[in-house]
């Protein structure tokens, strides 16, 4: 993190950012009464390296405010005060567990922000999991810079963004995919889930004995309770025999 009152030069020299230590917190000089409308800009990095240049790259291209934070739960605790916000989550320094614990966090801030996530590369289930969890973008680091100011900008606005060759790779997807596989298939980690509610288990139980987060222990049964229409843990026991005892029949085959 940056000292607090650094002054950089942003290359054309005419120009100056200053960061402050609570989150590196940075402004452009050159906001005038319209950008201050703008949403800012919030890059939410764990590795300190990649957490910088992504703060000076975007801050450099943006109208509004830029910050960054090494998780959400510290920017959580100065979110309340900010006005409308738009929220980069890199999951470049994370494992697919950790960045979905962080996009549970997403889900919870108050007052809710737009997001989109950075990946190392395109995955169409990476993408596909960032917009369930309540994402409205993703990108990876394979696209262009400029491609990436223009995803974040339209995510800004209201939009929703994938890359065109997670669309394709979703496209080619469904041409194989058995026409009787339904939408709301439960997935082998939701079927383990399912298997440990109906045991009784809690979620830290659970979470310990499929090596995951808690937070994503509870994003799967929210999936769950969606895909089986029960409105708690309880029916979801219930719904789910049906569903665990195909499960077992479909590995025994």
């Amino acid at each position: 993190m940056l000292p607090a009152d650094q002054s950089r030069p942003n290359g054309d020299g005419g120009n100056s950012f200053f960061a402050s230590t609570s989150g590196a917190t940075i402004e452009n000089e050159r906001q005038d009464a319209k950008s201050d409308a703008q949403s800012a800009i919030v890059i939410i990095e764990r590795d300190a390296f990649h957490r910088d240049c992504l703060l000076y790259s975007v801050a450099s291209h943006w109208p509004g405010e830029a910050g960054a934070y090494a998780s959400l739960s510290e920017f959580a605790q100065v979110h309340a005060d900010r006005g409308p916000t738009v929220v980069l989550l890199s999951s470049i320094s994370l494992s697919r567990g950790e960045a979905d614990a962080e996009l549970a966090l997403l889900m919870d801030l108050d007052p809710p922000v737009r997001s989109m996530v950075l990946a190392k590369a395109d995955d169409l289930n990476e993408a596909y999991a960032a917009l369930s969890l309540g994402a409205n973008g993703y990108i990876s680091m394979s696209a262009g810079f400029e491609v990436f100011i223009q995803a974040l900008r339209f995510v800004a606005a209201g939009g929703t963004y994938v890359p065109p060759q997670c669309l394709l790779l979703a496209r080619q997807a469904q041409a194989v995919e058995p026409e009787h596989e339904a939408e709301n298939a439960i997935t082998a980690r939701e079927l383990a889930v399912i298997k440990a509610i109906r045991q009784g288990k809690p979620n830290k139980v659970i979470a310990y004995e499929l090596n995951m987060c808690e937070s994503t222990v509870k994003v799967h049964v929210r999936h769950i309770m969606k895909k089986l229409h029960a409105r708690n843990r309880t029916e979801v026991a219930i719904k789910g025999a049906e569903v665990a005892m195909a499960g077992a029949s479909a590995h025994s085959a």
